[in-house]
């Protein structure tokens, strides 16, 4: 991989890591349009540790507040109603990572195929098609997070691991579809993103430890990296107006179409 297709395959990873239209199942089209050897998950796991960069820095305040209240936690120190909610939301992101740290370990062998098949790429942003567009009709917001909606939710994450499934797509829409507000929906769906790529980086350490021996390909990564945390940061502040003016379901008009083009003509 060259240092031009590292930057394109970063802009598209930050480009459609947090909108709804599946960072995975774009990367695994352009690089067969484009005869780009990606080396596997490798890059595209790198990418992904840039736009973990752009969601830390977006929610660094959110963060930072949760990490301080796990600190007076420990160190039994008087907590105010604020450190219950961080509390609680920490446990919620835990909760909300084991099906996919469960689903991906036991059937990491498939979805490693499945990213060698553009068609099936495709035929999985339909799917996305389908779940965004059914989000015009969910019912009203009016329900918090809870230990049973954070289990749905975590499931649509796991489903996401699948290339052509968008990963914000599919949390926010269960989000919706369990009648939370969408801002609420749109930052836990975020904040999930946190221990799955995270999850994702530590799980093909080997394989990078393995290829670091190659400095131009190192060097590549980085730039992939870099590109795909700026344009991730901009996606996230982006993602979160549309949401705010209820126009999420429009992305999956954009799904549906590069789906069935990929259908047809991969």
């Amino acid at each position: 991989m060259n240092l031009i297709e590292s930057t394109v395959l970063g802009l598209i990873q930050g480009l459609t890591e947090f909108l709804p239209i599946s960072s995975s199942g774009h990367l695994v089209i352009f690089e067969r349009l484009f005869h780009i050897e990606a080396n596997d998950l490798v890059f595209e796991v790198f990418v992904h540790f840039g736009t973990l960069m752009a969601v830390l820095f977006y929610f660094r305040e959110k963060l930072l507040a949760v990490a301080g209240s796990i600190i007076r936690w420990f160190s039994r120190a008087r907590k105010s109603e604020s450190d219950k909610a961080n509390i609680k939301l920490f446990w919620y992101l835990i909760l909300g990572t084991v099906p996919a740290a469960f689903i991906g370990l036991l059937f990491k062998d498939y979805i490693e195929l499945a990213f060698a098949s553009p068609q099936w790429a495709s035929g999985m942003l339909l799917v996305t098609a389908v779940i965004l567009l059914s989000t015009r009709w969910a019912m009203r917001e009016d329900r918090n997070l809870n230990e049973g909606r954070t289990i749905i939710i975590g499931f649509a994450q796991a489903l996401a691991m699948m290339p052509g499934i968008s990963r914000s797509g599919s949390t926010i829409s269960a989000g919706m579809f369990l009648r939370m507000k969408k801002s609420e929906a749109a930052e836990f769906s975020f904040l999930l993103s946190i221990p799955a790529i995270i999850g994702a980086t530590v799980l093909q350490i080997p394989q990078f430890i393995r290829d670091i021996t190659n400095a131009d390909l190192v060097i590549n990564y980085l730039i992939g990296a870099i590109v795909a945390a700026v344009v991730g940061y901009i996606s996230i502040t982006y993602l979160m107006r549309i949401i705010k003016k209820g126009k999420f379901f429009y992305f999956g008009l954009y799904c549906a179409v590069v789906g069935l083009l990929g259908v047809l003509f991969l």
